[in-house]
């Protein structure tokens, strides 16, 4: 049994929190790629790690009919296939689970530090999707708590741009930077013309569109009228960001949570609304069902989480979005 009462969980706790959704997490993924039902999006990191390892250019050999045949091109940075080259040695399965189970232990771990409130998250269909087609989200949450993670900045800039937006360290502000400029120089190194050829497909890529810009979107920029913050910065910078509406996008959202109803409230919320967007793409499938599951999912993905951050002080009342106030956590479970 979790002990929801404790005000701060052990160090041994938290370990076997982590490493039982770590395995949970490698089982589901795995368990997919063996029975054929999924190619992972990581899979594509793998593909590019070996191609930059064997001297190939990912953006000519991924896409449909091509080596690695994809609906979509690789409109990932080469920096992402930089990172991904730990796990270039592994089988293309092995290599998506273990990124998944590597990526939920630190996230476990990382948003147990202070309480359990935050648990929610990993029932949520943010989370599940994020496990299930092995997505850097994870990863990138874990670095709202673990500053060193802020190494893989450089993989996804439009996500790790607005984790830097809604962390206060400066440990990890600096890691980003540093290793930002390290992986590029490196992928310039063995592919100088990579950059053009990233952003002429990122340019081309209409499944990419802010959710600012859809229907109903610049609400949510309200948050803003919170900027001292960095919760608000969170939400302004992903809202902002080109990004597919597929729910796995709103993981980083979950974690603003500072006590167990919030953090429920929002996993609750956003799933619903992830949810009923499959529903209207996928049964219905005309454009203005599209349209309207769009706006569930900023209705009650991103929306849930801004009407949070209007009701909190102007001013943080700790150095980080991440430390909730433990006489509210308390008297809320």
């Amino acid at each position: 049994m979790i002990p929801l009462e404790s005000r701060t969980p052990t160090r041994f706790q938290r370990f076997g929190v982590a490493t039982a959704l770590a395995l949970a997490a490698f089982g589901l993924v795995y368990a997919a790629v063996l029975q054929g039902s999924v190619r992972t999006d990581f899979s594509l990191t793998w593909f590019g790690a070996n191609a930059l390892l064997h001297g190939g250019n990912p953006y000519v050999l991924v896409g449909p009919g091509q080596v690695f045949d994809s609906q979509w091109p690789a409109l990932y940075p080469a920096t992402a296939y930089l990172v991904g080259i730990p796990f270039a040695f592994l089988s293309e399965g092995f290599a998506s689970a273990m990124f998944v189970a590597l990526s939920t232990f630190a996230l476990a771990y990382g948003a147990t530090r202070d309480s359990w409130h935050r648990l929610p998250m990993f029932a949520s269909v943010a989370f599940m999707s994020s496990a299930h087609v092995a997505q850097w989200s994870i990863l990138f949450t874990a670095a709202l708590f673990i500053p060193w993670l802020s190494v893989a900045f450089a993989a996804k800039p439009q996500l790790g741009i607005p984790i830097l937006a809604g962390a206060s360290s400066r440990q990890g502000v600096a890691t980003a930077l540093i290793s930002a400029t390290v992986l590029w120089c490196i992928s310039l190194a063995l592919n100088p013309t990579w950059p053009g050829e990233w952003l002429t497909l990122i340019r081309n890529a209409d499944q990419l569109v802010a959710p600012v810009v859809r229907p109903g979107g610049f609400v949510l920029l309200l948050a803003l009228l919170r900027w001292r913050r960095p919760e608000a910065w969170l939400i302004a910078f992903m809202a902002a960001m080109p990004q597919t509406s597929y729910p796995y996008n709103l993981l980083p959202l979950l974690a603003i949570g500072s006590t167990y109803r919030e953090s429920a409230f929002l996993s609750i919320a956003s799933s619903v609304g992830a949810l009923s967007m499959v529903y209207l793409s996928d049964a219905v499938g005309t454009p203005a069902a599209v349209t309207a599951g769009h706006a569930l999912l900023i209705g009650l993905g991103y929306l849930p989480a801004v009407i949070l951050v209007l009701r909190r002080p102007a001013r943080a009342e700790a150095t980080s979005l991440l430390t909730p106030s433990r006489n509210r956590l308390i008297s809320t479970l």
